[in-house]
């Protein structure tokens, strides 16, 4: 399968729940497949994401945890899609909005049928609580395909990286979890997420 470059990816749409969100095909008019991009607010989905891309400004950044407010859906012409989904979490919003995004989060992860892979973001400098730990397990519950991406691995020293990814992935309690240490500053583990992401699409378009 040819390797697209990510530079190509464009902004499609944002929408404030996954009934209102378009269903990219393909010119077979399968569903184009999609990576969700979930994790805590502020564990820096954008910057990785942006990364990916090498584009300095095409997901919006922001200091401000709770930046990302809908479901905002990027393509890759009709290869693959990533969904940037509200981060979760103490974001810096009313309760009434921080109400809204549980339904949201779970009606894209339950219902939307072109999901193929789940980015899961974690911060490399925090610990496992309940709440993360009952998402990851409810991923695995319901069967869905989940890469572990801790970020910020520059925080740290190289020589921990390795400890601390060891030390976030037992405090999962799941089995077989494949986790990738990350830096969007560094762009180290770059290739590594490439490299999944690729699979999982040669994966959907031959089944």
């Amino acid at each position: 399968m040819v390797k697209y470059s990510l530079k190509e990816v464009k902004y499609i749409a944002s929408a404030p729940t996954v009934q209102k969100l378009p269903q990219l095909k393909d010119s077979r008019g399968k569903l184009v497949p999609e990576i969700a991009v979930i994790g805590r607010s502020n564990v820096g989905k954008s910057s990785l994401l942006n990364m990916l891309f090498q584009s300095k400004g095409l997901v919006k950044t922001s200091s401000t945890p709770g930046k990302t407010r809908g479901l905002n859906l990027f393509a890759l012409q009709d290869v693959m899609a990533f969904v940037d989904l509200p981060g979760y979490g103490y974001a810096a919003v009313s309760d009434a909005v921080r109400q809204e995004w549980g339904p949201m989060i779970q009606g894209y992860l339950e219902k939307r049928e072109a999901l193929a892979l789940i980015f899961y973001l974690f911060d490399i400098r925090r610990d496992v609580n309940d709440e993360d730990r009952q998402l990851m397990q409810w991923f695995t519950a319901q069967n869905k395909a989940v890469i572990l991406i801790v970020t910020k691995s520059d925080k740290i020293s190289k020589g921990k990286i390795a400890g601390r990814c060891k030390q976030i992935v037992e405090g999962f309690q799941v089995q077989n979890l494949h986790v990738v240490p990350c830096s969007a500053t560094t762009h180290a583990g770059r290739d590594d997420v490439l490299r999944i992401l690729f699979d999982a699409v040669k994966n959907e378009y031959s089944s």
